[in-house]
């Protein structure tokens, strides 16, 4: 991309399929996936490479919190790369439920995830995947990877951060939503549940549904429908 040119209305996207591409050129790898835990307003972005989105949207609906590479375990750390193999040996992965109704159904055996930070906070990893048939990744290849962070990290804090903080100040200065009735109309706009809001959030179900009621009475709507229609149109409109 030529500095100073005008980037394309889908350029997120695609900074997120040439990021994997690059990644593909770089390292021997099965199939790999670039998801955001915190994107503009109305997308959580996903990006997928020799796999299906249905798989990762499996991964975060029923077994991120038990992988052993949960980015929440990795929060308080400065990790950069992960690799499952240092994290727990291939005896205990074995046993357990993430490996057996997750990874093995998939054929996924060596995992290796890169994760990029804002201010520390972890707001998006790319997974990279090994099938049985090939070896585990390599010091040399770990430390390539780490070496490309940087940059995958820069380019994404300059291209979402900024839009997502502007978009959720300005719905918080028109309708008075705490940071976490924001975090809750962002899982709304990209088709969480209440149980799904309930497991990314670490929420109670109740609690979910109290948020739920006080964002309904300030945004003065009835039903997620018209939730949703009343912030993309606000949205939309911050953009023209």
């Amino acid at each position: 991309m030529v500095i100073g040119s005008k980037q394309p209305d889908n350029f997120p996207q695609s900074f997120e399929q040439m990021a994997l591409n690059l990644i593909h050129k770089l390292v021997n790898i099965t199939a790999s996936a670039f998801y955001l835990l915190n994107a503009d307003m109305r997308r959580r972005g996903m990006a997928v490479y020799n796999t299906e989105e249905e798989v990762v949207e499996e991964y975060h609906e029923y077994f991120r919190q038990i992988d052993p590479l949960n980015p929440d375990k990795f929060q308080k750390s400065d990790d950069k790369i992960v690799c499952i193999d240092e994290e727990i040996s291939f005896e205990k992965l074995q046993k357990t439920r993430f490996y057996r109704q997750f990874m093995r159904p998939n054929n996924f055996r060596y995992t290796v995830d890169m994760f990029l930070r804002r201010e520390g906070e972890i707001v998006a990893v790319i997974s990279m995947l090994r099938d049985d048939s090939m070896s585990a990744f390599s010091e040399g290849e770990l430390e390539l990877l780490r070496s490309l962070q940087p940059f995958m990290e820069y380019t994404l804090n300059s291209v979402y951060l900024p839009k997502r903080t502007a978009e959720r100040t300005s719905l918080q200065k028109k309708y008075k939503l705490t940071p976490r009735e924001l975090d809750v109309v962002e899982l709304i706009i990209a088709g969480s549940s209440n149980k799904g809001i309930s497991n990314e959030l670490n929420l109670s179900l109740s609690t979910v549904k109290t948020h739920l009621l006080h964002i309904f009475q300030k945004i003065d709507v009835v039903s997620r429908a018209d939730l949703l229609s009343r912030i993309i149109s606000d949205l939309t409109a911050k953009d023209t």
